[in-house]
């Protein structure tokens, strides 16, 4: 799971264009779990900070890298820059 370094560096902007299959690509509840903790600092990082991030993530058509700013880590996505969502279903891991 961890092809991070084959990711494609995409501008936030086109990830409103991403297609995000509705599977988990998370294996265990534990991984969720860790994941969501580190969004939410990030969220903290993002709006006190306004500190960037590195995230990965998974679209239909495979691993991509945006950097920018976590505004929101809600329940089922994250919100970035122009209110654009991510699912958390869909993000590999994350870098502050």
């Amino acid at each position: 799971m961890k092809t991070l370094y084959n990711a494609q560096l995409i501008n936030k902007e086109l990830i409103s264009n991403c297609n995000f299959p509705p599977t988990d690509i998370h294996q265990t509840k534990d991984e969720i779990v860790i994941l969501k903790h580190k969004l939410e600092q990030a969220a903290k990082l993002g709006n006190i900070e306004k500190q960037k991030c590195k995230l990965y993530f998974q679209d239909n058509e495979g691993v991509k890298l945006v950097e920018t700013t976590v505004w929101a880590a809600c329940e089922k996505n994250i919100v970035i820059k122009y209110g654009i969502c991510i699912p958390i279903r869909r993000i590999i891991d994350i870098e502050y």
